[in-house]
């Protein structure tokens, strides 16, 4: 730890600040996931401290990636928080989104957190509908990433249009329109899963 330690103050000039969402734009995807894990694994040390049945201050378990109580044995694992990613399709456009809550003016997916009790698939539709009154069909996964802001793990599909007209719920969201892909508004940077499906890369 020291020799690591002491390598690590030696070369600090080697080492900058950067961001995650850049990193994994610039990276390949074993690596991205790496970052991802230890980044997802802090931020669950950080909150995961007493055990919620005793009371008692966790310790690390010898083996497996998990808190343990050493007063009544608790076992307490990462938590993940599965949610949908969805790209509508309605013939050669698709169906973007400004969110009320981003800091970045750009026109995103329709995304949201999967419910207790819900099937991905009821949430995809759940969410579509909720945030813009279009009911979809034909719902086609295409892909995960691990989104460690804090511990979300995306979980990426294409859906067609079905029915409907855009009424966007505005406490989430601000705006939502149909784009041709090849008259895209902001969009979000490489790396994301969302950039991977506007720009039909899964």
């Amino acid at each position: 730890m020291t020799a690591t330690l002491n390598h690590i103050i030696s070369h600090i000039d080697e080492y900058s600040r950067q961001e995650l969402r850049q990193f994994f734009a610039e990276h390949d995807e074993e690596t991205s996931m790496k970052v991802a894990r230890a980044k997802a694994l802090s931020e669950w040390r950080k909150k995961t401290v007493f055990c919620p049945r005793c009371g008692t201050r966790l310790i690390e378990d010898a083996e497996l990636t998990a808190m343990k109580c050493p007063e009544c044995g608790e076992l307490l694992f990462p938590r993940i928080d599965p949610c949908i990613i969805v790209l509508v399709r309605k013939g050669e456009k698709i169906l973007l989104a400004r969110h009320t809550q981003r800091n970045q003016d750009i026109y995103a997916c329709l995304a949201g957190y999967v419910e207790a009790g819900e099937t991905i698939e009821n949430a995809v539709r759940r969410e579509i509908f909720e945030e813009t009154g279009i009911k979809v069909r034909n719902i086609q996964y295409r892909g995960s990433q691990s989104w460690p802001f804090p511990q979300q793990l995306m979980l990426a599909f294409y859906a067609d249009y079905e029915s409907g007209e855009i009424k966007v719920q505005e406490e989430e969201i601000e705006d939502a329109r149909w784009f041709d892909r090849n008259n895209l508004p902001a969009t979000p940077a490489p790396g994301s899963i969302a950039y991977k499906l506007i720009h039909g890369e899964i």
